[in-house]
């Protein structure tokens, strides 16, 4: 058997229960099963403490699987107000718009936003101009954080651009889907076929544009995205609050 948190906001704390009560009509919308709350915690502890040691095919597709599901499916969101949390979680990642000056869309031949650290090495704002562009990034907003950096909500930082190439972007929801649904291979319907045509077309554009590693630049992109949410200090605080409402410790 497994227990329900049910969400009251008036308190701001969850309570748990094994039956759902009576006034179950006025609170369905808040309530998330014990055991998906506890599976959000596992995919972020995770992405603090696995993600991105290496960058490899198979470790991408595990990754972006995960990704989704916290990020495009909107999990992590969902079990932050489930356990009392209002609206969304913060992230702190790199804004690729600090390290594109004053140049304009027409003037960038490629650029990634990056933010990102593999093998000891961190990477951010890798941009190539057409011509030269005065460019001063603002300052790291977190201790061994990186130029660029900005706070977004968790909806925000999904729809941010990650990517320009020849003038095409390419958000942090592309890469996430273009990875997860794509490159690894979930079984999508008809329609999600026909949907994802469009986003395949885009994202080949940026495929093998920069070698880093000799892995393909849009990998890091994918590493950095989750490496983002996974030293965010939103996640400590969700695993910390959620680990308590279910009676767990914390890592």
């Amino acid at each position: 058997m497994w227990s329900i948190i049910v969400l009251d906001f008036r308190p701001n704390y969850p309570l748990q229960t094994d039956r759902l009560a009576a006034t179950a009509e006025r609170v369905v919308s808040f309530l998330m099963k014990a055991d998906d709350i506890q599976i959000v915690v596992e995919d972020l502890q995770y992405l603090r403490e696995g993600w991105g040691k290496e960058i490899s095919d198979p470790e991408a597709r595990r990754g972006s699987a995960v990704l989704r599901r916290l990020l495009v499916e909107d999990a992590y969101g969902q079990a932050w107000r489930a356990i009392g949390f209002p609206r969304q979680p913060k992230v702190i990642a790199v804004d690729i718009k600090h390290f594109l000056g004053g140049a304009s869309r027409s003037d960038v031949d490629i650029a990634l936003a990056g933010g990102v650290t593999v093998r000891a090495a961190s990477m951010v704002g890798l941009c190539v101009f057409k011509r030269p562009c005065a460019v001063n990034p603002t300052p790291p907003l977190t201790l061994n954080g990186f130029l660029g950096e900005r706070e977004y909500t968790l909806s925000e930082y999904l729809d941010s651009e990650t990517g320009i190439v020849q003038g095409r972007t390419a958000t942090r929801r592309d890469v996430v889907k273009y990875f997860a649904n794509v490159k690894g291979g979930v079984h999508l319907g008809a329609k999600q076929r026909r949907t994802e045509k469009d986003l395949v077309a885009r994202m080949k554009r940026f495929e093998k544009k920069v070698s880093l590693f000799q892995k393909d630049g849009l990998l890091f992109e994918l590493v950095a995205i989750g490496q983002a949410i996974g030293r965010s200090p939103d996640r400590g605080r969700f695993i910390e609050k959620a680990n308590s409402a279910l009676q767990r410790p914390s890592r």
